[in-house]
């Protein structure tokens, strides 16, 4: 399956479709809740800092499990419900892990300057978990998670391409649509909302290179 095809494909479609829209939830529902809790110091910290992240990352897991098994380039894979129920606790797993993710990556020297790689590194990071208990059902197999040099600057200059586009299309989104909605912040709404529709292939790139050593 090239990457095109898996772009195409109403699995991923339709896992691009839901994560917009949980994205969107959790976004407007994330300002509200701000604004609700503005007066109160530590429940504020809590909301920005801690919640609405578990939340986005909620967000991304569920586009990665419904992005299965098209996401490696597979057409016939164990079932996904059978796949999470073989180990205890993997959906916690899976979201813990972008959890963390996303509050340890901006903390980093180099990669906390480039917040085009934080969501590709977190569905990256994602998607290598559930490939990882995917490989153990089938016969053992040396699996490389790790991207050779030339697909690695593939993937970087994919995510910040990805990011600039997102950038600039909540940017002009922005622009238009506060000739009737003054609110502030609607670029950002809008750049959280779609920036994984722009990142996607970076994540699918990754997850193909993955699904090509059990082919």
């Amino acid at each position: 399956m090239t990457t095109f095809d898996a772009l195409t494909s109403p699995s991923l479609l339709l896992a691009l479709t839901a994560y917009t829209v949980v994205a969107l939830l959790v976004e407007w529902l994330g300002r509200r809740l701000l604004v609700t809790v503005s007066d109160v110091e530590s429940t504020h910290w809590l909301a920005e800092h801690l919640l609405i992240p578990a939340a986005r990352a909620l967000a991304l897991v569920v586009f990665i499990l419904l992005a299965y098994p098209t996401l490696f380039g597979l057409a016939e894979a164990p079932r996904l419900a059978e796949l999470l129920a073989a180990g205890r606790g993997r959906i916690t797993s899976l979201v813990n892990l972008s959890f963390v993710l996303s509050l340890l990556l901006p903390l980093l020297p180099v990669i906390g300057r480039l917040p085009a790689l934080v969501l590709p590194i977190q569905g990256m990071a994602a998607a290598s978990l559930l490939f990882h208990w995917l490989a153990a059902t089938q016969p053992p197999n040396w699996i490389d998670y790790w991207p050779n040099w030339p697909a690695l600057g593939t993937l970087l200059a994919m995510a910040v391409a990805g990011h600039a586009l997102a950038r600039w299309l909540s940017a002009t989104l922005a622009e238009a649509l506060q000739k009737h909605d003054e609110k502030a912040g609607l670029e950002t709404l809008i750049y959280r909302s779609i920036i994984l529709t722009v990142q996607a292939p970076v994540i699918l790139f990754y997850g193909l290179s993955l699904g090509r050593q059990l082919q």
